[in-house]
């Protein structure tokens, strides 16, 4: 009896996904990362209970809510970097020292407002044919990030960026996964 076949060319995978991915904010590289990107859909099911039930039951499930994001680790903490990890924050002027910069993180009282969101948030990597693969938020946050450092090695600043469903969008529904999974012929 012969192996049914599977998404495979009888002698190579057909569509290999290759390296680590990179990040993009908009048209810009978010930055250098070590160890390659993570995408979780976060997509929780639930599955109707009913009195008597035993185990979960085909066609009684449904999609309750999504919780996507990207995660990696960034090498790098450039100034752009930091209004990207601190949503909201304002650069509030010269530092302590002859041309810094300072930054202040927004109040933890207060609504964030539509531009201290990041836009066309986009993870791609690369297909063995030559194109692309891509994990698109429309409208993303940076919900947590921490900076560890280390002698005799970079800096690693462990981020993670959750999408978020613009209502503001024509047409966007509650339900809506705020994510899209693209197929590209370049980035």
């Amino acid at each position: 009896m012969t192996a049914p076949l599977t998404g495979y060319t009888a002698t190579l995978p057909a569509d290999v996904v290759l390296d680590s991915g990179q990040l993009y904010v908009g048209a810009t590289v978010f930055g250098a990362f070590n160890g390659g990107l993570k995408f979780d859909p976060g997509v929780e099911y639930r599955n109707i209970e009913f009195d008597g039930k035993r185990s979960p039951i085909t066609a009684l499930d449904r999609k309750t809510s999504f919780m996507p994001s990207v995660s990696g680790t960034v090498i790098q903490l450039s100034t752009t970097n930091v209004l990207q990890i601190e949503p909201g924050a304002t650069v509030v002027g010269s530092g302590a020292w002859t041309g810094s910069t300072s930054y202040m993180p927004k109040d933890a009282a207060g609504f964030l407002a539509a531009g201290d969101y990041l836009t066309d948030v986009r993870c791609v990597w690369l297909r063995g044919g030559g194109n692309f693969v891509q994990v698109r938020f429309p409208s993303a946050l940076c919900t947590k990030y921490d900076i560890t450092s280390q002698d005799g090695a970079e800096i690693a600043i462990a981020i993670t960026i959750e999408a978020r469903l613009d209502m503001g969008v024509t047409g966007a529904q509650i339900g809506d996964a705020p994510y899209r999974i693209e197929y590209i012929a370049s980035v």
